[in-house]
């Protein structure tokens, strides 16, 4: 509203120069009677457009910056929150990721040692079992080798009893004191 009061204001003013100056002939802004009016008017001009700025303009802006920098401000402190929160964040993720690293690193190593005291005791029990199974074996071979060796006379006996007969095509049983005497006889010798 003020500006349009202004501008009515020096147009009014500077329409009634223009018409004083028109019937003068030349040019009215080098006619020396008009540079007092001139100097007026432009001091007038200057101090309103002064005032203008100064009062009207001038807050406006600062008040527009004062905001801006507000505005500015409240959000690098919201940043900086953030910042500081997600900080924060990260250093309660890398205290819980060494807390759970650690109990892990606890539970493999009871897992495994209960895993290798097992395993020990099922190797001691199957070595046990092996080494008994290995005595009975033993025990079974001895067994069967006595046998084998008290019936060697009697077999050696069929035996030549069955080459004799293939041989000589007659049959003659051996006697087993005589395959006993063989054997002392060459044992003893």
């Amino acid at each position: 509203m003020l500006n349009k009061i202004l501008i009515s204001w020096i147009l009014i003013f500077n329409s009634v120069n223009l018409k004083a100056a028109e019937g003068q002939g030349g040019m009215p802004q080098l006619n020396p009677e008009t540079f007092s009016s001139q100097l007026f008017w432009l001091t007038i001009f200057f101090f309103l457009i002064l005032i203008l700025n100064h009062f009207f303009f001038l807050p406006r802006i600062e008040r527009i910056r004062e905001q801006r920098k507000k505005t500015i401000d409240s959000y690098v402190e919201e940043a900086k929150i953030i910042n500081d929160s997600v900080i924060e964040i990260i250093e309660r993720i890398e205290k819980d990721y060494k807390v759970a690293k650690d109990e892990y690193s606890s539970l493999v190593k009871e897992v495994y040692e209960k895993n290798k005291a097992s395993y020990d005791l099922e190797v001691k029990d199957l070595t046990k079992k092996i080494e008994e199974k290995k005595e009975t074996f033993t025990n079974e071979l001895k067994v069967t080798e006595e046998s084998l060796r008290k019936s060697i006379p009697k077999i050696c006996i069929e035996l030549s009893d069955k080459l004799y007969e293939n041989i000589m095509s007659e049959k003659k049983p051996a006697n087993l004191n005589e395959f006993e005497d063989f054997e002392r006889s060459n044992n003893g010798s």
